[in-house]
Order: structure tokens, then sequence, then C-alpha cells
């Protein structure tokens, strides 16, 4: 009948559908409760404690260096996983170097590692090198340790070779420790290395080591374009190509139970293996095409999955297990011929993964060691000794070290310093004679347009960026040095006047300071600078820099520098926070050559004491500063201003008419103390020392003021009586 309603679906398919519908209820219930339980689980076990929620995951930036590879950008706030932190001024994830005149004062011990010691999953006060400060400044003050840490994600002890070259041998240290951990077997060689990452060998990211003709080893330097040299397969394909998996990777930046299920997706997929035998097969495929590699595969099984820390692979393929420990015995015989180069003591210390005495892998590689005298320190004996569980050393989600574990890497290489040292600093007396193959390690500057965020320091003559009036200026002089293209740079920073002016002038910009100095000796680049940046607000600056209320940003001319027809230039960056003051110059065998105090504040200063000196007014005080008074504003001035002048620090008493003004706990003193220091209040410029002091707002009877030295008494003092 036309108009009229539909017939009613028949019964049978209304109960199939509430049947599916009621099912579906429970199966979605179901997986949500399920996610929930989850997530309470893992949340409340702690297995991702380590992991910063909330945080999302970035590729971090990396910063190629010539004759080292790939290191962190300086002073760049890197987001991982785990943590965000901060590259120190040399591009590893330590505090701020503490320079080679600390270092060599101290008994410094520098760190030198991959993963392990970067450290990343930690903040920078778990850290082992911290920690093991911490433990020496309270077992034993009086030796004065300092420790500083080179570790980068992926490298093993050849590639590691340029963090001491470049670095650690800059601080002179008395005892280097070397933290091996199982895959630095396969990273030591070229070769074992492209079975793995798929950098092709003949273009590595680090320093690295093939055999040659004769049977002996060569080292082979990092390619500034390696990324171009990477396998076509790869495995990273495996993990997040389905909508699923990608669905995963996203809900794992916020959940607990996402990043177990990605963490734990391989192992439920067996084309994971297979995917892996295919990319291994085409490997071996590519390297048996080359001679200087073809020998490593007469043991080869195809199909085999390889991983050199698994011993039931190296009976697959004999030949690559001892060419890992014939790489590695080369790695640690040239740091032990660095170490007694210099007079330095060398150790081994070996993650917890080895079970010390007890694991083969461990006895075979302190059998390489002992050959070179080196003593090898057991991570995982040290914690059974202590009582402790070694799987406390490690985080559930991955076998890099808790704070447990940085407190027992530290532990252990102090028990074996208390055994050693007896309390004394090692003095090891180098052996110029030993020959070293040094590593050249470059500083220049340039983009590098590849499938990496990555930025490439040329290799290849000289390039350099300087701070200007208009801009960071960038000078790049190869293949003909092109001193014209220098002089125009230089003549730009000349064109307007320096903040300070020393034994080097400097130069202020927006983001950073240019140091000057023409004529220009060897000697004047062989000193290291030192620069303190003072914040306006104290909690910009890093934990480790509060303790002494500025962040320390030393460096080395020949990493920001240029020598050229007898001038030399060097810049260097300022953080982006608010500066309040800097103090900035050289040391030179221990002894500081030159210094610059910089205040901020200091162009309203002069400004104020122009318009004070226009007015006519007269000092009150003439002594070796004259002191004005201007609208409650007491002003110091004085000219030839010199180094003692800068440095001794100024008394201001202030007496008030009535003493109930008195700032409490002053009433036996009678006064107010506001004695200060040049820098806290101003300045130098041109050789004229300013500083500015504001006076309390209450009825004043008399000041007292002048300059002193502690145990000595006042340099200078003068007083001005307030009539009533």
């Amino acid at each position: 009948i036309s108009g009229a309603p539909p017939p009613p679906p028949p019964r049978n398919l209304s109960r199939v559908l509430r049947i599916v519908g009621w099912n579906l209820l429970f199966i979605v219930a179901g997986l949500l409760l399920i996610a929930l339980v989850g997530e309470a689980y893992f949340r409340s076990s702690g297995w991702f404690d380590n992991i910063r929620s909330g945080v999302a995951e970035e590729t971090p930036r990396w910063r190629f260096v010539p004759g080292v590879g790939p290191l962190r950008p300086p002073h760049t706030e890197l987001v991982f996983d785990y943590t965000v932190q901060r590259a120190n001024s040399i591009g590893f994830m330590d505090r701020e170097p503490i320079g080679p005149l600390r270092a060599d004062e101290s008994c410094h011990i520098a760190i030198i590692g991959d993963s392990f010691v970067e450290g990343r999953e930690v903040h920078i006060f778990d850290k082992m090198q911290v920690q093991l400060e911490e433990i020496a400044a309270h077992e034993a003050p009086d030796l004065d340790v300092t420790v500083s840490a080179y570790g980068i994600m992926g490298t093993g002890q050849v590639n590691q070779l340029p963090f001491y070259d470049g670095y650690a041998r800059r601080m002179s240290p008395d005892l280097v420790v070397l933290v091996f951990y199982d895959n630095d077997i396969r990273d030591n060689s070229a070769g074992l290395s492209w079975l793995k990452h798929g950098h092709m060998p003949d273009h590595p990211p680090f320093v690295s080591a093939k055999r040659v003709a004769d049977g002996s080893i060569e080292l082979i330097m990092p390619d500034p374009e390696f990324a171009e040299y990477v396998s076509t397969i790869d495995d990273s394909s495996i993990d997040d190509s389905s909508l699923m998996m990608s669905v995963i990777r996203r809900m794992a930046v916020f959940s607990h139970f996402a990043r177990w299920i990605r963490a734990n997706t391989r192992g439920f997929r067996l084309t994971v293996e297979e995917f892996r035998n295919v990319l291994l097969s085409a490997r071996v495929e590519y390297l048996t095409g080359m001679p200087e590699w073809a020998y490593l595969f007469d043991g080869w099984v195809p199909n085999t999955h390889l991983e050199l820390h698994e011993t039931k692979s190296w009976k697959v393929a004999s030949e690559i297990f001892r060419e890992g420990w014939g790489f590695t015995s080369f790695g640690l015989e040239q740091f032990k011929r660095r170490a007694d180069h210099d007079g330095a003591t060398l150790m081994v210390l070996v993650t917890s993964n080895w079970h010390g005495e007890s694991d083969q892998r461990f006895l075979w590689l302190s059998s390489i060691a002992e050959s070179l005298d080196i003593p090898v320190v057991s991570q995982h004996d040290y914690i059974v000794s202590q009582g402790g569980s070694v799987e406390d050393a490690r985080w559930d989600n991955d076998f890099h070290w808790t704070p447990a574990g940085h407190r027992w890497a530290a532990e252990a290489i102090w028990e074996h310093i208390g055994t050693e040292w007896q309390g004394k600093c090692p003095e090891a007396e180098p052996q110029p004679d030993i020959t070293v193959d040094w590593i050249p390690v470059g500083y220049s500057v340039d983009e590098y347009e590849g499938s990496l965020p990555i930025t490439v320091e040329e290799p290849l003559g000289l390039h350099h960026r300087f701070h200007t009036l208009e801009g960071e200026a960038s000078v790049q002089s190869f293949p003909a040095f092109d001193l014209e293209e220098y002089r125009s740079v230089q003549d730009s920073i000349a064109s307007v006047s320096p903040v300070a002016r020393s034994d080097w002038d400097v130069h202020l910009f927006d983001d950073g300071l240019t140091y000057v100095k023409e004529p220009c000796a060897p000697h004047d680049i062989e000193n290291t600078f030192f620069l303190h940046v003072v914040p306006e607000d104290e909690s910009d600056l890093s934990r480790d820099s509060q303790s002494h209320a500025f962040e320390n940003l030393d460096f080395f001319f020949e990493f920001r520098g240029a020598m050229f027809d007898g001038l030399c230039m060097v810049s260097t960056d300022l953080p982006e926070y608010d500066i309040a003051s800097i103090r900035t110059g050289q040391f030179s065998d221990g002894v500081q050559t030159w210094r610059v105090d910089y205040n901020f504040a200091l162009p309203s200063i002069m400004d104020m004491l122009r318009d004070i000196q226009q007015s006519g007014i007269e000092p009150e005080i003439r002594s070796d500063f004259d002191v004005y008074i201007d609208d409650g504003l007491l002003v110091y001035v004085k000219e030839s201003c010199d180094a003692d002048d800068r440095d001794l620090p100024f008394f201001l008493h202030v007496f008030p008419a009535d003493e109930n003004d008195l700032a409490e706990g002053r009433e036996e003193s009678g006064f107010d103390n506001l004695g200060f220091e040049l820098m806290q209040n101003g300045g130098e410029s041109d050789g004229v020392c300013f500083a500015t002091v504001d006076l309390p707002r209450y009825e004043i009877s008399s000041i007292r003021t002048g300059q002193w030295v502690r145990g000595q008494g006042n340099v200078w003092e003068a007083s001005i009586e307030f009539a009533e």
C-alpha cells in the first residue's frame, strides 16, 4: 500500500544484531579494562620511571666534527624519551668543562665511553662522573678529585680515540677510565659496524678501523657524508609502517602500557627475524665483494642472525668473532700508548651485563687488558660484593643504567682507586718517546643537507664565524686563503667600539662576543679563554652551576678563532637568558694574564655619570675612587683603573639617624653593611671603573666606605657626614 511503513525486520535478524552488539561492547570493555590494568601496573611498578611522561619524541640534532664524528650541538637543549638535557660547550652530555688550569691543579679523571657514559636516561646530577666526585669529596677531600665525561652513543674504543685526543687530553687527566659494553666489540670495526648499523665501511660516521693487505690495522677517518652511504635496507621499516604501530608509537608519548607494547612487539613478530636475516645477508653480500673484507665470512652461514654479544653467534662466524676481539685489542692498545705518552694511568670498567670472573667474555677481555698492563674492574662483581641486585642497576625497559647503576659504577671505580692510589693521586711519568698517531680534530661550521638533522663542520680549508654588528658573519676560505674576506669582517667589527679594552678588545653583540687582538703572537692563542656568565635570574642556571652563581663557558681559541696576518679573532655565543654580567679573560700556566668584567647595566650607569658631571656636581669623596651622591644614589668612579681596583671588595657602612631604622641583626654594629663587588654594581670600560649603590630611604647620619683586603685591612677609606 502506498505510504505504508516498511515491515519490521525479521525477529531472527534483530536478535543477531543485539547479540553482536553486546559482544562488541563486551570486547571493547574488556580491551579497555586490560589497557587500564596494564597502564596502572606499568605506572605503579616503575617499569618506565626513566621516561618523562608527556615529552614528545624528537630526533635530536647533531653536529659533525672533523676527525671525531657526530657530537651534540654546544649549549643545545635536547629532548629525549627519558629526559631533557643540555649539551655542554664541547658537545657532550656533561657539565661544562672545568678548564685545563683547574683540571691540572686537581686529581683529574676522564671517563670515556658510549651511551652508558652519555647517560640520556638520568639527569646530570645522577650521572657517574658527578657521583664519583661526590664520593671522592666525602672519602678523600685532600685529593681534590675532579671528573669529566666524554660519551657518545653507539661508539667503541676505536671510535672514542678522538674523544681523548681532542678533548680529554687537554685536561691532563691523571686517570682515564674506559667504560666497556659488549657491543664495543662490534663498533670497533668498520666492517662489523656495517653489519649492524648499515654504515658502509669506507664511509663511517666515527673514526673506525680496518685491516690492510699486510694484516695490520689502520684507522679510517669519519666521513661527513656518511648518511649518504647507509644500507638501503633499513630495519626501521618493520616497526612503525603499519597504522596500528603508528597509533601505538603516538600513544607511547603518554602511555606506559603503549610503551611496553611498542618495546615488545618485535619479539612477537616472526617477520622481524626474517627481515634481519635478509638484512644481514644483503650486507654480507656487499662486504664479500670487497677484497679487504671478504676474509671475514669464511665461516659464514647464510640466513643466520648475527649479534656479536651472543655466544651462539660466535660459533656461527668464528672469523667475525676473532675480528671483533682483534679490533678491540687494537683500540685498547691505542689508548694505552696515549696514556703512557702523557703520563696518565688507564683502567677499564666493564658494565654489569657481563658476570665478571664467571663470564668467559670478561676473561677474554681481561686477558687482552692484562697483556697491555691495563686493570679491569667488573661492575657486576662489585654490585654482588655489596649485596646489591644487578637488576637494579638497569632500567626495566632497556639495558642502560639507573641512578643506582651510575652510583655503583662510580663506587666500583672509587674502590679501585682506593686500592691502587693509597690516598695519593697517581704520578706516572710521561713517556714522550712512545709513538702515537694523534687524530687531528678540526673545527669550523657548515650546514649539512642530508637525511639526518645534522650540522657538518667542514673539514677542508678554514671556515669560521664571527659575531658582528650586522649579525653573524661567516668566512669560508677554501681552497685559497682569502685574507680580504677576513679583513672585511675585521673592519666591520672595528667600526664599533669594544665594550672593554685589555690584552684583547672584547666586542659585545646581541648574541655573542667577538675578541680581537692585533698584533697577535702564538702564545696569545695557546692560553685558555675563560668566560663566566651571571644571569639576572639565578633559576636560569643549570643545577650544577648554581653553587657558584655563574655559568662556565670556557673555551679554546682553536675551536672558535682564526689567526691571520698578525691579527687574531675569536667568537663565542652567549646564553639566551637575560644576563647581568660577564667575566672573561685568559689563563697561561695557571696565571691569569688578563681579565675583563662587564656589567650589562654599565651603559645606563655611564649615562647617569655623564649627567652628573654635566650638572657640575662635585664629588663628595676624592680618594682612590671619586664618590658622588645624586638622588639617593652613590656613584663610584675611577679613571686609569687596573685589575687590583676591580678585584678588591668595597665596604659601605650606613649609619642611620634613628637606630630603629637599622636592619634586623645590625643593632650591635650600629650600621647597615651594604658592601659589594665592583661587578655586582658596575664594571670597567676604557680604563674607567664605575659602580652605583642605592642608599637606604631612611634619614642617614653618616656613611663610611672604601676597599679592603682580607687579613690586611683597608686599602682606602673615606667618610661623609650628613648635616642634621
